[in-house]
C-alpha cells in the first residue's frame, strides 16, 4: 500500500515539475538554442536526482552492469527517450506557446502502447481504447475552444 502512495506522489511531482518545466522554458530568451536549455535542464536534474539514487549504486551488481545490452539500454534510454526527447520538447515549446504544446502530452501514453504493441507484441485492450478516444475527445475540444 506504501508503495502504491508513494509511486502516486511521485507521478504527481513528475507531472507537476513537467508542466513547471513547460511553462518557465517560455520564458529563457529566444537567442538560447534548444540544446543549450536541454543540457541545463539535464544537468539540474542529475544534481538534484543524483542524492535519491546513491544508496541504490552499493546494491548493483557492476559485473552485471557490464553486458552490452544492460549499456544499450542505458544509452538508448539516455540519449534517446531522455535527451533526444527533451531538446524535441524544447524547441516545439520555442515555436508554440506552452498552452498549445502542452496539448501534445496527452498522446505519450497512446504512442507508447503503439509501439509496445508494434515492437513487443503486447495486447491492447478495450479500456486503451475508451482512453484514446477520450484523449482525442479532450485534445480536438480544447482545439476547437481556441
Amino acid at each position: 500500500m506504501i508503495r502504491l502512495i508513494l509511486g502516486g506522489l511521485s507521478l504527481l511531482i513528475a507531472a507537476l515539475t513537467w508542466s513547471l518545466m513547460s511553462v518557465l522554458i517560455k520564458r529563457v530568451p529566444e537567442h538560447y538554442s534548444p540544446i543549450v536549455v536541454t543540457s541545463y535542464a539535464i544537468l539540474v536534474a542529475i544534481v538534484v536526482l543524483t542524492p535519491f539514487t546513491i544508496g541504490r549504486l552499493a546494491k548493483l551488481d557492476f559485473q552485471t552492469m557490464t553486458h552490452p545490452t544492460i549499456w544499450g539500454g542505458l544509452l538508448y534510454l539516455g540519449v534517446i527517450s531522455t535527451a533526444c526527447a527533451f531538446f524535441l520538447w524544447n524547441r516545439g515549446l520555442q515555436l508554440l506557446n506552452a498552452s498549445s504544446g502542452g496539448l501534445f502530452f496527452f498522446f505519450q501514453p497512446i504512442v507508447g502502447t503503439f509501439l509496445g504493441w508494434i515492437l513487443l507484441g503486447e495486447q491492447i485492450g478495450f479500456s486503451f481504447w475508451i482512453g484514446t478516444i477520450l484523449i482525442f475527445i479532450g485534445v480536438i475540444l480544447v482545439i476547437r475552444e481556441g
